[in-house]
């Protein structure tokens, strides 16, 4: 039996996170040099909108919107299966790289896009692998307050924040010290996240009921937010999409 399809769709938002097998601590700096040159020729290829990112020790974050509903898996099997292999034969490695497959959400722009890309840039910071976002290399906040869209691509929601690049940086810099306060919510095992009116229209679409799916629950993240995830005490079921 194959794997059941992905749940996307055209010009959906995803937060992505890949994360090496047995949660082992092995990227480096020629690794994230590795995987950002990757990264930008499978964007190309496939024509992906990045919007953020963050590389760890052990793990990525990757935030980007896909043009077509098969571009999710087409542009994830380039990147991290093109990765794997040059990763491997650079160290002389045999074996699976990534833990399983990549763990994807849907996030609603309107309510999440914010949020979301806060969530990223402050991973280093809570790992104390760095004092704020923009001090670690190896994440996007610094093209995003540049607005390098060289590196990243600029979404709408960020822009309206403001009427220049200084007015948008600052108000995206308060809100990670919002973010930087609150308690973190992770995303893995996160089907969706976003305004109820949103998760709901995503449930009716994928065929997702809550009340008739115990394994699956609603939570709420304040602000008129909330998440529909997989019951981490009941199981990793997939989802197929609704016929």
């Amino acid at each position: 039996m194959g794997r059941p399809p992905r749940l996307t769709y055209r010009q959906a938002l995803h937060h992505v996170t890949m994360r090496c097998n047995n949660k082992e601590f092995l990227f480096d700096e020629q690794s994230f040099r590795l995987f950002l040159n990757l990264l930008d020729e499978a964007r190309d290829k496939h024509k992906i909108r990045l919007y953020n990112y963050c590389l760890m020790t052990n793990h990525v974050h990757l935030l980007f919107q896909v043009p077509a509903d098969d571009a999710l898996s087409r542009f994830m099997h380039r990147l991290a299966n093109g990765f794997a292999k040059r990763f491997n034969s650079l160290r002389g490695r045999k074996g699976h790289l990534w833990e399983g497959r990549f763990v994807s959400t849907i996030v609603d722009a309107r309510t999440y896009f914010l949020r979301c890309m806060a969530y990223i840039d402050l991973n280093p910071v809570r790992a104390r692998m760095a004092a704020a976002p923009g001090d670690y290399e190896w994440g996007g906040h610094r093209h995003v307050a540049a607005e390098n869209e060289a590196a990243v691509s600029m979404h709408r929601v960020y822009l309206e924040l403001g009427k220049t690049r200084t007015a948008r940086c600052r108000a995206y810099t308060k809100m990670l010290d919002v973010e930087a306060a609150r308690q973190p919510y992770s995303l893995a095992g996160t089907l969706f996240v976003g305004s109820r009116g949103f998760t709901r229209r995503l449930q009716k679409r994928f065929g997702i009921t809550v009340d008739a799916r115990p394994h699956v629950r609603s939570v709420d993240l304040e602000g008129g937010v909330c998440a529909i995830e997989r019951d981490k005490g009941a199981g990793h079921r997939e989802f197929t999409r609704k016929a």
